[in-house]
């Protein structure tokens, strides 16, 4: 079988058969493909923690019929501190899941490997807050889809958004005035703080973002925007949110 070498990141795993894998991988060279690990639920595997989830590794893969297989795998990132973490493991599964969700097979997206990337590196510093990380990825990946949300301007009458509380409306993409959220828009309210945060992450400025001091009523407020705007844009509900939401 011809092989082909590939910077990957496991994103799911499924066990199958008494031994084997399957895998779900995000490469940097062919984007998100599905590969069978053979044998690498035996205690003397070869490919050892190479294939642990969300782990980043320099692999060699066969093509196959029907799965392509891992031939071999050299790990190039640590993560043990999201295996051993819960809230960690749950931010991880959320960046996996929406990757997952939002590439095509086998068509590589650079921006999108590096955020998903970077973003598992930081979730593995006990330093970093995941909540922020999380929050972070959000915005990075709603901007790449071109879903960002507009902060600017009203997206209900057009008008310059004055430095006040108001209203983030996932339907029209964007945080209302005081006038147009009086209109019964389902979404969640923004403080004059919580606008602000949403610009200096809509900006990219992560040098700025990562100053920030961010109470965990910030977090909730940015969250719920950006969760509610990426969930209304794929058009359904992901169940890593559903369990984040259950243990914040």
């Amino acid at each position: 079988m011809p092989t082909y070498q590939a910077d990957a990141v496991v994103l799911r795993r499924l066990d199958y058969g008494e031994a084997d894998r399957i895998l779900t991988l995000l490469t940097r060279e062919y984007g998100k493909l599905a590969a069978i690990a053979k044998g690498s639920r035996r205690a003397k595997a070869r490919s050892g923690s190479g294939l642990d989830l969300f782990a980043r590794s320099q692999m060699m893969l066969a093509r196959g019929r029907n799965l392509d297989v891992v031939a071999q795998s050299e790990r190039r990132g640590d993560v043990r501190n999201i295996s051993g973490d819960l809230r960690r493991t749950a931010y991880a599964c959320l960046v996996a899941e929406v990757a997952d969700k939002v590439l095509e097979e086998r068509h590589p997206v650079d921006d999108v490997f590096e955020l998903v990337v970077g973003t598992i590196a930081r979730l593995n510093v006990p330093e970093r807050s995941p909540r922020a990380e999380s929050a972070w990825f959000l915005m990075r990946i709603l901007d790449l889809l071109g879903y960002q949300p507009q902060l600017a301007d009203c997206p209900g009458c057009n008008e310059p958004l004055s430095a006040a509380a108001g209203w983030f409306s996932p339907l029209l993409g964007g945080v209302l005035c005081a006038r147009c959220s009086a209109h019964d828009q389902a979404g969640s309210p923004v403080s004059v703080n919580g606008l602000k945060v949403l610009r200096v992450m809509a900006a990219g400025d992560g040098v700025l973002y990562d100053r920030l001091r961010l109470s965990p009523e910030l977090l909730q407020e940015v969250e719920a925007a950006l969760e509610a705007q990426l969930e209304y844009h794929l058009d359904r509900r992901l169940k890593s949110l559903d369990f984040i939401r259950t243990i914040r």
